[in-house]
């Protein structure tokens, strides 16, 4: 792997974000921020805008203790506004005069997911949810507390918070977890970190749960951001400097009472933030030891549950710094660096089982084991520029990187037997623009440019070649329209066109294509002429977003999304005589929606209908080939949240989708779409207790249902889901300096097989889920 010239690139980055003066202010804003109980707030969002023109000046977020501060202002009336997950944002008119020092206290009210609430990830800009034309999830930063005294695993966070998405594999891998029956698009601040053209299936096993602030998931095709976002977007932000000097240390302990001694393990957490002479800084480190995991029945499971890598016997490291610089009145410069490690040492194998009969089991032989511990590294830097006020528009300029391993474990799939890693590596330019329209109040246009350079491959550790090296080169320009009509209708609209091509180099196919003497088995592979692909494509979108009522919003929205098909696994396995024979096609995915929105002080609820369509879906086959068909898919989301006292929060959320295909091009919808895309309705509850202002405890439920779209069979991907219930506990309570925080996950200690056992219909995953397992730890701020 490049980590030595990823982390000189990064540190480049990091040195350029660091101007030698920072611009002298004459005025100092300092405050706090509370609830209604007087209790501090922390991690709210605080912008100065000047009052006339309404221009954003600064910005920072309030600490553990509800305060902030901003530095060096210039004098002159201002409009400061507090944002923050679960409430109603506050507004204070504030006059700062020169060589003095300004104090202000806001007070929050409590508000679940008002529609007033700032986004960013639907529209690529600063803007309320209330006039967003689309279906988004924002899970903040004490939905993250809360789900993480449970899990680490960032995919169990969002299937238990987020409608649409499918439940959680529990594994290394996130193959098979949908959201609307299509592919998320995963992003770090912005920066893709899936690999569409060899899918690893690892984009949510790419950052650290200590490094993130809040997720902002928009369900749906997007038109927006390109490179295959067709089931929606989950935009990972990471966390902001603190106003003033901060740090906190964190130490934990997890397992499960199975067996202490091979499961209980431990995790370690240190990060220091805070803002001098106006230059904001965030540095944090983590490392935690997974231990071995055990299913309901005490028995203990497979470290590698269904072939595609797992999360017990892991090492997990990750680093992540920020530096944030205040160039002017205007401008700022901030450059981030991620890095992400999670690395298995397997000591048990996977003995087959009989599917729907008996489950896969532990063994001491671990077979083969592979030259590289199975696992992933990331790296991700970014530089990114921003100005307030630049020829009348805000302008948001990013240059960023990645670099990407993804190593599987041994797999006799592979002719001969072997070790492939997928790795890819990104360079990207994103350029955002954000222009008043004069003509119209309140009115904007979005537009700006998308470049992206990405380098993937899959070898084997043994120096062949499973799919060839792959270098796609893509520009994406785009616009969109905001005007708002009368007081209560916001019309929406846009256009993204993508021109991308794919370079694929000379390559031989690892597995036989041609049968030379004629006993039916394939004895010769197939030389593959290298060659470009090209594509292009204009996706459209429209919505537009209706206050019925101050607390009730009605939105109906049309999206594209452009994907190109995985180009890696179809190469791997062609007869082709060339890659431009072949001419992998794209596709185009037609989403509609239809939603409501009720947002009021203490009850929030959401209900949305889609349906999409594509000319050209995909599908995995028997043998794991891409099946390419038309198919629609269609489902109902609902969501609610209600504070029915001012200590007891209760809420939940359910999904149900459906999708077929047309398999023999006739016109008719009559196949299933395959366990893999489709996952069975999901329900999810919670009830969040706190019954002293230190104390908060909360009860969550995830309830899987049936699924039966292909009655006896057993076909890859067409095995029938039986319905299993999970319950998870977590609590915390302040204690001494810090707070201490349990979580139980799998309370009752539940014997099931997650969807991602089930669906397969194969021996060898048939994997139960994980049992009761205990996490405690205790965090310090100072």
């Amino acid at each position: 792997m490049r980590n030595v010239t990823s982390l000189l690139s990064a540190a480049l980055l990091m040195l350029v974000a660091l101007p030698s003066a920072v611009q002298a202010q004459s005025a100092d804003l300092r405050g706090t921020v509370t609830d209604a109980q007087d209790r501090p707030v922390p991690s709210v969002n605080l912008v100065l805008e000047r009052s006339e023109s309404g221009e954003r000046v600064a910005g920072t977020s309030t600490t553990a203790d509800g305060t902030f501060r901003v530095r060096r202002l210039p004098p002159g009336t201002y409009r400061l506004v507090a944002s923050a997950v679960g409430y109603a944002r506050a507004t204070r008119t504030i006059t700062l005069e020169a060589n003095t020092q300004r104090r202000v206290s806001l007070r929050l009210q409590s508000e679940r997911y008002g529609l007033d609430e700032v986004i960013v990830s639907a529209t690529r800009t600063r803007e309320d949810l209330g006039s967003v034309a689309s279906s988004v999830s924002v899970l903040g930063p004490q939905d993250l507390q809360s789900q993480s005294a449970v899990t680490g695993d960032l995919g169990d966070m969002l299937a238990q918070t987020v409608p649409g998405l499918a439940p959680s594999n529990g594994s290394l891998s996130n193959f098979g977890q949908t959201m609307r029956g299509r592919s998320p698009f995963v992003m770090i601040d912005g920066v893709p970190q899936n690999t569409p053209l060899r899918d690893g299936a690892r984009s949510l096993r790419t950052a650290s749960r200590e490094a993130i602030e809040r997720i902002e998931v928009v369900r749906g095709a997007s038109a927006l951001y390109g490179y295959g976002a067709t089931g929606g977007a989950i935009n990972i932000i990471t966390r902001e400097p603190t106003s003033e000097l901060e740090g906190t240390t964190e130490v934990g302990v997890h397992g499960s009472g199975a067996d202490v001694s091979e499961s209980v393990t431990g995790r370690l957490h240190q990060s220091i933030s805070g803002r001098e002479r106006g230059v904001g800084f965030v540095a944090s480190g983590s490392y935690e030891s997974w231990g071995q995991f055990y299913d309901g029945r005490g028995n203990l499971l497979p470290q590698d549950p269904r072939g595609q890598g797992g999360l017990a016997g892991a090492d997990e490291w990750s680093l992540f710094s920020k530096v944030e610089v205040p160039l002017a009145s205007f401008q700022r410069l901030t450059a981030s660096v991620n890095y992400y490690s999670f690395r298995q040492d397997l000591e048990y194998g996977r003995e087959p089982g009989v599917y729907d009969e008996a489950p896969t089991s532990a063994t001491s032989s671990v077979g083969t084991l592979p030259p590289e511990d199975p696992g992933t590294d990331n790296i991700v830097g970014q530089l990114r520029y921003e100005h307030e006020d630049l020829f009348g528009s805000q302008v948001s300029a990013q240059a960023y990187m990645q670099d990407f391993e993804t190593y599987f474990g041994y797999s006799s799939f592979i002719p001969g037997g072997g070790q492939s890693f997928v790795e890819s590596t990104k360079l990207g330019l994103r350029l955002d623009a954000t222009t008043p329209l004069g003509w119209a109040d309140g009115g904007q246009l979005l537009w700006g440019v998308d470049a992206l350079r990405d380098q993937t491959a899959q070898p084997i550790t043994d120096g062949r070649t499973f799919a060839p090296e792959m270098t796609q080169t893509s520009a994406a320009p785009f616009v969109q329209l905001r005007v708002p009509v009368g007081g209560r209708l916001t019309l929406r609209g846009g256009a993204r066109y993508e021109a991308l091509s794919v370079d694929v180099v000379d390559f031989t196919t690892l597995r036989p294509q041609f049968d030379t003497d004629g006993d039916g088995t394939p004895d010769r592979r197939n030389d593959v002429e290298g060659g470009t692909l090209t594509y292009d494509n204009v996706a459209f979108n429209v919505g537009a977003v209706f206050a019925v009522a101050e607390p009730v919003d009605l939105f109906a929205s049309f999206q594209q999304g452009f994907a190109v098909s995985e180009i890696g696994r179809v190469l791997r396995g062609t007869a082709a005589e060339s890659v431009e024979a072949l001419n992998p096609e794209a596709k185009t995915v037609n989403s509609y929606e239809l939603g409501a929105r009720l947002g009021t002080q203490r009850l929030s609820a959401t209900a949305t209908g889609y349906y999409t369509t594509s000319e050209l879906g995909s599908s995995y086959g028997s043998d794991f080939e891409i099946v390419r068909s038309p198919e629609h898919v269609y489902g109902v989301e609902l969501t609610a949240d209600l504070q029915v006292t001012d200590p007891v929060v209760v809420g939940g959320t359910f999904s149900w989708v459906k999708g077929k295909r047309d398999a023999d091009d006739n016109g008719s919808y009559e196949t299933p779409l395959p366990g893999n895309r489709i996952p069975p309705e999901k329900v999810t509850g919670y009830v969040e207790v706190s019954p002293l202002d230190t104390w908060t405890t909360r009860l969550q439920m995830l309830y899987s249902g049936h699924r039966d779209a292909f009655p006896n069979s057993t076909t890859y991907a067409q095995g029938s889901v039986s319905p299993y219930t999970v319950f998870d506990l977590s609590s915390r309570v302040d204690i001494g300096p810090g707070a201490l925080s349990i979580g139980i996950e799998n309370l009752f200690d539940n014997y099931y097989f997650p969807v991602r056992s089930q669906y397969p219909a194969l021996n060898d995953s048939y994997t139960p889920g994980r049992g009761r397992n205990v996490t405690l730890s205790y965090e310090v701020t100072w």
